[in-house]
C-alpha cells in the first residue's frame, strides 16, 4: 500500500493550507479599516478653533467656511476672496433644499485676530444669512 502512504506524505508537506483563509481574513480587515477610517473629510488646511464652554450641538450639518486670513476662506474645498464669498452664499442659500436649516459656521484658528475675521463676517451679513456660527472647542479643563 505505497499508494495511500505516498498521499499521507503529500498532505503533510502542504501544511501551511490553513494558513490561507487566515491571510484571507486579515486582509479583508485591512481594507476595512482603511475605508471605514475616512469617514469625516479632512479641511484644506489645520487650523485650531479657539475654546469654549459651550456644549451645544446643531441639527443639521453646516456649511463650513474655513477662513485662512487676510479675507480669504475655503468653502468646499474651494479657495475664495473675501468679494466672491457672498454671491457663492447666496447661492448656496437659493439652491438648498432645506433653507430654513441652512446655517454658515466660521471655523478659524484660535490665534487669528478679529480684524481679520472682520471682511469674512461683513460678506456673510451682506449675503442676508443670519443663522451663523464660529467653531470651537470645548475646553475640557474648565469642567
Amino acid at each position: 500500500m505505497n499508494i495511500g502512504k505516498k498521499f499521507v506524505e503529500q498532505r503533510d508537506a502542504g501544511g501551511d493550507d490553513n494558513m490561507i483563509p487566515m491571510i484571507n481574513v486579515v486582509f479583508l480587515m485591512l481594507v476595512f479599516f482603511m475605508v471605514a477610517g475616512q469617514i469625516k473629510k479632512s479641511d484644506p488646511i489645520k487650523v485650531q478653533p479657539p475654546v469654549s464652554i459651550n456644549e451645544a450641538r446643531a441639527q443639521t450639518e453646516p456649511n463650513v467656511v474655513i477662513v485662512v486670513g487676510e479675507g480669504k476662506a475655503y468653502v468646499n474645498d474651494t479657495l475664495f476672496d473675501a468679494g466672491q464669498l457672498q454671491s457663492y452664499l447666496e447661492s448656496a442659500f437659493e439652491e438648498s433644499p432645506d433653507q430654513e436649516g441652512f446655517w454658515v459656521q466660521i471655523k478659524a484658528d484660535g490665534e487669528v485676530s478679529i480684524e481679520s475675521l472682520k471682511p469674512i463676517f461683513t460678506e456673510i451679513r451682506r449675503s442676508g444669512l443670519t443663522k451663523v456660527s464660529i467653531a470651537t472647542q470645548l475646553n475640557r479643563s474648565a469642567q
